[in-house]
């Protein structure tokens, strides 16, 4: 069985839950997740930085210069980018 850490994303002041959201994706089983460099409108948050395949510390196209900040002085989740099994 393989299990991923949870996405880095989770820890970053630019994340939007999608508690808060009230566009018509946020209500579905699996709503698109998005933050402040991938709003909806650009398909939101790609798959790559969500499933920590890439560290969003550093630059990805369409990301408008916003990057991973932590929440209230967090530290970025160097767990995140661990390989796992």
């Amino acid at each position: 069985m393989t299990s991923r850490p949870p996405p880095q994303c989770l820890s970053c002041k630019h994340w939007e839950s999608p508690l808060d959201r009230t566009d018509a994706n946020a209500a579905e089983e699996e709503p698109t997740q998005v933050c402040s460099a991938f709003l909806l409108a650009q398909g939101g948050i790609p798959a790559e930085i969500w499933w920590n395949e890439f560290d969003h510390r550093q630059a990805w196209p369409g990301d408008g210069g916003i990057r991973w900040l932590g929440l209230d002085g967090v530290q970025f989740p160097d767990w995140a980018m661990a390989e796992t099994a």
